[in-house]
């Protein structure tokens, strides 16, 4: 939405952590057409993670820095941004 001019933004996971994308209030984030396979995947992981601590993939590690990138299939991505990432190395 807004040809990306949004950058991160925050608290848009919310309609599809919880299954809600229907409900009014989101379309001028989310679209009138959301992808609802994102929300199946996302609430599920959040519900597993809820349950018994477990989303689905393994715990984040300063190794090999396993990310879940969600989207229409979801996958584990080792190290994304890495590049954006080194450019803060030392920093902080």
């Amino acid at each position: 939405m807004f040809d990306g001019k949004l950058g991160a933004c925050h608290a848009l996971e919310i309609p599809f952590v919880f299954d809600t994308l229907g409900k009014e209030g989101y379309e001028a984030l989310i679209g009138t057409n959301p992808p609802q396979e994102i929300a199946d995947a996302m609430h599920a992981a959040w519900a597993a993670f809820a349950s018994d601590g477990d989303p689905g993939w393994p715990r984040y590690d300063l190794e090999q820095r396993a990310t879940m990138r969600f989207d229409t299939i979801p996958q584990l991505v080792e190290d994304p941004r890495s590049e954006e990432r080194l450019l803060w190395e030392g920093l902080r």
